[in-house]
């Protein structure tokens, strides 16, 4: 299930090369993760449908700088499932241009978590039915 958000890049996100800053580009994909989520029904502002003692968390984050984007530029930001092992997921993304270039592109690791007792969670099924197991 592929989902695709937008963002207009701002003045307060690009750097004093005139482009939008690597930490706000992380930013950005964060966002459009939480969006991959809702679209999926996962959770609702922020807190997992009927679980709220879940969480997402963040294990690892590779990402690759293609192209600059600039200032006032309208961005797509594409979400989409990759894999799954026992307990961590990995979902893809990519920052697109208005032209069409891929502009920024990566995978982000995670894991859920149960916050009340502070220990990771195999992957639930409502996630993991929009994950390929891992080969």
């Amino acid at each position: 299930m592929e989902f695709v958000s937008s963002a207009k890049v701002t003045p307060a996100q690009v750097d004093d090369l005139g482009h939008l800053n690597h930490v706000f580009a992380l930013q950005l994909l964060e966002y459009a993760r939480d969006d991959w989520y809702a679209d999926a029904e996962l959770w609702e502002g922020r807190r997992w449908s009927g679980a709220e003692n879940l969480a997402t968390l963040v294990l690892n984050v590779n990402v690759n700088y293609r192209e600059e984007c600039f200032l006032d530029e309208d961005l797509k930001i594409i979400t989409r499932p990759l894999e799954r092992g026992s307990k961590s997921f990995t979902l893809a993304q990519q920052i697109v241009k208005p032209d069409g270039a891929i502009a920024i592109e990566g995978t982000v690791t995670s894991l859920v978590m149960d916050m009340e007792q502070h220990r990771t969670l195999p992957v639930p099924e409502c996630l993991a039915r929009y994950l390929p197991a891992r080969k």
